[in-house]
């Protein structure tokens, strides 16, 4: 994690450094990602009926402006991923629910790449860049509704014995739209498809494939340093 924190710092003073007309810009970032699991045929038999599930993301954004039409964003972001599947059922009469997730939460920085255009007060940039991400826990939740009433319940996940990698690597993809206000901030919505490229099995039997996918939203803001 120290690691983590460490790379994101250097990328923007490399980035900064490579143009002395640079404009750094720093702020908040924060939305959902519509996170899911793809996998193989085998993975797929196993977990059919795969759905994204609703997670949170959150973090810190530095842009690092090399002129109107580029510039460089590394990222600091907490960002839930993981996948539910779920199963309704006639039980004689009454219908059952039965819900399975794992919840997955990440230290992640991406590295986006901006290109775009200015108008007026506003602006759009295409985003694409690469991310690693290291999982600081998980767990897995199951909940099942019979008859009106719902029972909970969780399981922390051990990476070890799960046999479930904790990095990602992956690329991201997406747009952004952006408006001034003035010389003081700029505001920011993005969004983003998110491809993970690390295999999460973890096991030494490596014919069962699954990787993280999603679809992050967000709004942030940028101040000028």
């Amino acid at each position: 994690m120290k690691v983590l924190g460490k790379l994101f710092f250097v990328l923007c003073f490399l980035a900064l450094g490579a143009s002395a007309t640079a404009q750094l810009s720093i702020g908040p970032r924060a939305g959902i990602n519509l996170a899911k699991w793809a996998g193989d045929e085998e993975f797929e038999s196993d977990f059919e009926d795969i759905q994204n599930r609703l997670s949170l993301l959150f973090g810190a954004v530095a842009e690092i402006r090399m002129n109107d039409n580029f510039a460089i964003q590394p990222e600091l972001n907490f960002i839930q991923k993981g996948f539910k599947v779920e199963d309704t059922y006639d039980d004689q009469g009454v219908m059952v629910t039965e819900e399975f997730s794992i919840i997955m939460n990440y230290l992640e920085i991406p590295v986006m790449l901006k290109g775009g255009v200015s108008f007026g007060p506003g602006r759009f940039d295409v985003l694409a860049g690469p991310s690693l991400g290291y999982a600081l826990n998980g767990k897995f939740k199951y909940k099942y509704t019979f008859g009106g009433e719902t029972e909970t319940e969780t399981e922390d996940m051990d990476f070890d014995e799960d046999e479930v990698s904790r990095i990602d690597f992956g690329l991201q993809f997406g747009g952004a739209f952006s408006f001034k206000l003035g010389e003081t901030a700029t505001l920011f919505a993005d969004a983003r498809y998110l491809l993970g490229l690390s295999n999460l099995n973890d096991s030494a039997d490596d014919s069962i494939s699954a990787n993280n996918r999603g679809i992050a939203i967000s709004v942030g803001a940028l101040f000028p340093l």
